[in-house]
């Protein structure tokens, strides 16, 4: 089944229309805290000038979220409503866009993939009052509700990612029947190089894990098949501008175009490594358990879990490796990346354990009324599934928590 050809059906629509409302409601109480990081982006979005386009990247690199605003603010809207319908759009868009895979990975669609998209849309890193006594900060979250641009940044990352999975797993299906080099069209390389380029002017923090990871991925096919070559120039073709526009973004951001931005060190530590470590557990806590626990073999052999697994494993390396320094030392935008790849390994992993939980309990029902039921544990399957449901259960309820203290506090991000 392939991920940009889906049935639509009515449990996606309302889920996307209620991720919606919520997500007005959320921006727009945030709108009302002048230090938020929404409202600090809605300001820099209202001092742009088409006349002079420089205004937009001023202060950021990344400014599409700044410029779609400014063009709301034309049309008539208010600069709270402008920002917040913006950014609402792009939270109904990540759970249309998590639904969607979740029905490429169950293999049809219907409640149990709506589920899983909403429950990804929520979840956050659980909650251990000892540990992260204030939640959010110090540990990260898979939704970042406060910020708009990470979140137009995971718009995109859900298209792309598996775009690019589908290219390869074309790419592969081709090698055996085909006697010659394999290739790709240039309509699909100009709409890769296209949404590229759209998720670094949307922010940079995905493609600062994707592009290591998929250039590595593509690195090591191409040595294998050397002959196809044609492919992989092509893929380098989509990716070069891209490749080029990060370039000038990070030289903007890390201190050689801007000086007062701040730079970047390599900077190791044990304490370091501690925390970033205490990060990946309490952000991926239930992906990692499904991960180790029920995915096989052949499923990890698909490009689509490889491209992510080998993005989150560049962005927890990138986080342990380099620092910032100067202006935005305090800033955490190394994070970002960490935080997205999270999302995506939620996205991967929780379809698969909702669909087998599922059929486990089917296949209980039918032992129960006399049918043949095997498994190899019997005993520690109900354990298994038992410690799946309240780990997401422990990541839902803090990511329920997570947007009710927004709601309810003057807490700014």
């Amino acid at each position: 089944m392939s991920f940009f050809k889906q049935e639509r059906s009515l449990g996606k629509y309302i889920a996307a229309l209620g991720a919606l409302i919520l997500g007005y409601i959320v921006f727009m109480a945030l709108m009302q805290r002048p230090a938020s990081d929404i409202s600090i982006h809605a300001a820099w979005a209202q001092q742009g000038s088409f006349s002079n386009p420089k205004t937009f990247v001023y202060r950021a690199a990344h400014p599409l979220w700044h410029v779609i605003v400014a063009l709301l603010l034309r049309v008539g809207l208010p600069l709270d409503v402008s920002a917040s319908l913006l950014t609402a759009l792009c939270k109904a868009g990540e759970v249309w866009l998590l639904i969607t895979l979740a029905e490429t990975l169950i293999g049809k669609r219907g409640w149990l993939a709506v589920v899983s998209g909403v429950l990804a849309s929520v979840v956050t890193a659980v909650w251990v009052p000892v540990i992260n006594t204030q939640i959010y900060l110090g540990i990260g979250s898979p939704n970042t509700w406060h910020s708009p641009t990470q979140l137009m940044a995971m718009v995109l990352m859900l298209i792309i990612l598996p775009y690019m999975a589908q290219l390869m797993e074309g790419y592969q299906r081709r090698l055996p029947s085909e006697g010659e080099a394999a290739t790709l069209p240039w309509r699909k390389v100009i709409l890769l190089g296209g949404l590229l380029a759209t998720s670094l002017l949307a922010k940079p923090t995905f493609m600062q894990a994707f592009f290591p990871a998929a250039c590595l991925y593509c690195l090591i096919l191409w040595i294998r098949k050397p002959k196809n070559t044609p492919f992989f120039l092509r893929m380098l073709v989509a990716a070069a501008p891209a490749i080029l526009m990060m370039g000038l973004q990070y030289l903007f951001y890390f201190g050689q175009i801007i000086p007062t931005q701040g730079g970047m060190a390599i900077a190791l530590s044990w304490e370091k490594t501690g925390d970033v470590a205490l990060s990946v557990l309490l952000t991926r806590l239930f992906p990692l358990f499904v991960l180790l626990t029920m995915l096989d073999r052949e499923a990890l052999q698909k490009p689509l879990y490889q491209l992510a697994l080998l993005m989150d494993i560049v962005s927890i390396l990138e986080m342990l490796i380099f620092s910032e320094t100067g202006h935005r030392a305090a800033d955490g935008n190394l994070g970002w990346a960490m935080m997205g790849s999270a999302l995506m390994l939620w996205a991967l992993t929780l379809p698969v354990f909702l669909n087998k939980l599922v059929r486990w309990l089917q296949r209980r029902r039918a032992a129960a009324e006399g049918q043949p039921y095997l498994t190899s544990h019997p005993k520690l399957e109900p354990v298994k599934w038992a410690v799946g449901t309240l780990l997401l259960l422990w990541h839902v309820a803090t990511g329920v928590y997570y947007v009710i203290y927004l709601l309810t506090t003057n807490f700014v991000l």
